[in-house]
């Protein structure tokens, strides 16, 4: 797939409401930050920090989190996580909302997660919290090409259970980020 028919792919998949209701605890937001987007598309990835009490812990992500009570929008919480995480202010006139994607169900807590996706107009510089322990920016045209898909096989109930994923660089992408992946560079 060429780059400007990713772009246009992505472009069909997005709305400027979603149906979702903001509910504080039970619903989340992540942002889809991309950069380049018409010379060579990148989105940022972030791999979040080694935490007891995170059911993601050290997993590949987009910046993001719950809802909270004082968010208006999917949109407020992307932009709110977003700055909180990695220091990208997506207000004003940094970046435009370009819409969201279809809602997730995250298996490990039954959340909905809403993607917002954001087109950045500069590049600001990230700065990470304490909850990400490195961030990746990730070309959408490598993520896309099938030498990046492999599966993760996870330990469970004596067994082992293999989840598709796309691994770029140093990142195992893998779950809920690698199916919100999957919806961008797949028709």
């Amino acid at each position: 797939m060429t780059t400007p028919s990713l772009l246009d792919s992505l472009a069909t998949k997005l709305s400027p409401e979603t149906r979702s209701r903001l509910v504080p605890k039970k619903s989340a937001s992540v942002a889809v930050i991309l950069r380049n987007a018409q010379a060579s598309p990148e989105v940022l990835l972030i791999r979040r920090a080694e935490r007891k009490d995170d059911p993601w812990s050290g997993q590949a992500a987009f910046p993001g989190g719950m809802v909270s009570a004082a968010d208006k929008s999917f949109e407020g919480t992307a932009k709110r996580e977003a700055m909180e995480e990695v220091g990208v202010d997506l207000s004003g006139g940094a970046a435009v909302f370009l819409g969201y994607m279809r809602e997730f169900r995250a298996h490990t807590k039954e959340i909905v997660v809403v993607p917002s996706v954001f087109k950045l107009l500069g590049s600001p510089a990230v700065n990470p919290n304490g909850e990400v322990a490195t961030y990746e920016w990730a070309s959408l045209t490598e993520l896309a090409g099938e030498a990046s898909r492999s599966s993760y096989v996870i330990p469970r109930s004596g067994g082992q259970i293999p989840f598709a994923c796309i691994v770029y660089h140093s990142l195992v992408i893998w779950g809920l980020t690698e199916r919100i992946l999957s919806g961008i560079i797949r028709s």
